[in-house]
């Protein structure tokens, strides 16, 4: 891994800059509106495709719901054609030299997700979000090559104990609410080699926070104020070797 947990990224959300969720849009959006990154929501369709949905459905036009999970891959594109492969999300994302977040609606799709992100070499360059502690720490253990983000429920009164926890698993770091993630726990993370990351937020102000407090991962729907509020010299994400250490 070529990045350590003393850089900051923003990370656009699903949907950033009042585009459409779950399409090429958004990732294009953030990218030029300074993120260095983007976060993608993944689902499997009946025959085992990987596409791009926070909900678990796409809308037909006729204005339908139609659910991810019940039609095959053809049948949802023919219905939607606006619906996108997961792999061509991450082909963008890769063409932009973005970091990638994914949240992965069925854990299945973990396989597949893998060996695509191989095959484009950016596997070291994702992470996967949206899991509970105890579940990310179960993937992790049983999948080193991926990085996996365990989700802060509430903060604890033993900081050093959850750090450790998360360490002692393999997992990568921790995803929390902006007013869960302390300078208490921020340290603890860092000086574990673990990264955070923050729940999506666009207040201007908690977003200064969470920069100032030197959160890993900022993933926002307004990745333009997020970059305007990054320290005046901040280097070029595309100019950074980075290592995890």
């Amino acid at each position: 891994m070529y990045y350590t947990n003393k850089e900051i990224f923003v990370l656009s959300s699903v949907g950033c800059m009042d585009t459409e969720p779950d399409g090429l849009e958004s990732i294009l959006a953030g990218n030029e509106e300074g993120a260095k990154g983007c976060c993608l929501s993944v689902d499997m369709t009946a025959d085992g495709i990987a596409v791009l949905s926070s909900d678990g459905y796409c809308v037909a036009a006729d204005g339908t719901q139609m659910s991810i999970a019940d039609y095959s891959y053809a049948e949802l594109h023919q219905a939607a054609p606006q619906l996108i492969p997961a792999g061509q999300a991450i082909e963008l994302a890769r063409t932009c030299q973005a970091k990638i977040a994914i949240t992965v609606h069925n854990q299945t799709l973990l396989p597949q997700l893998r060996m695509t992100l191989r095959h484009v070499n950016y596997l070291d360059d994702t992470i996967f979000v949206g899991l509970g502690l105890v579940e990310a720490a179960r993937i992790a253990v049983a999948n080193p090559d991926l990085h996996i983000m365990g989700e802060l429920p509430a903060l604890p009164d033993n900081i050093d104990a959850l750090v450790q926890a998360a360490q002692t698993t393999g997992l990568f770091g921790i995803r929390a609410a902006a007013g869960d993630l302390t300078p208490r726990l921020i340290g603890a993370c860092k000086q574990a080699g673990l990264f955070t990351m923050s729940l999506p937020t666009n207040n201007e102000r908690t977003l200064a926070g969470l920069i100032h407090s030197g959160v890993n991962f900022i993933e926002t729907g307004r990745p333009d104020i997020t970059a305007m509020l990054l320290p005046a010299g901040e280097s070029d994400p595309h100019q950074i070797p980075m290592m995890r250490y």
